[in-house]
């Protein structure tokens, strides 16, 4: 009798253990998606056909940002681009990266693109007109 006792809590204190180490982690996550979700669905603004021109110190456009739509959400810093074209003045060539959808860092520094990107860059005197297709495309903006 002792023997099968054992065996039986043994069991139970198995089936105890895998039942909290099933059930902990739905408990913890879940309120922690939660809380982060907490933040306002609304944005604090929006600005149709935006644009933005950031010039070198010689006064020549450095890049041109374009959007659809930019929308702005302040409690998570994060700033949406829908249809973003980002045009960049290469000493070379010229390269247009367009995509669905965009976000830029909070301070501006980094341009994620997302959602059937392309990227077109213009003939060089070395090489041909270049076309690339992906779905995620990041670009560190230089500041200089």
């Amino acid at each position: 009798m002792g023997r099968w006792l054992s065996r039986f809590l043994l069991l139970t204190g198995f089936l105890l253990f895998s039942g909290l180490f099933w059930w902990l982690p739905e408990a913890l996550v879940r309120p922690a998606l939660t809380l982060a979700q907490a933040a306002p669905k609304r944005p604090d603004y929006y600005i149709d056909q935006a644009t933005l021109t950031a010039m070198d110190r010689r006064g020549r456009p450095r890049f041109i940002l374009t959007a659809q739509r930019l929308v702005h959400f302040s409690r998570g810093r994060r700033t949406l681009l829908i249809r973003p074209r980002l045009t960049q003045f290469g000493r070379h060539a010229i390269t247009t990266t367009i995509a669905r959808k965009g976000y830029v860092s909070p301070h501006g520094h980094v341009l994620t693109m997302r959602g059937h990107v392309r990227v077109f860059r213009g003939k060089t005197a070395q090489l041909g007109p270049t076309e690339v297709h992906t779905h995620t495309l990041t670009v560190h903006l230089t500041r200089s």
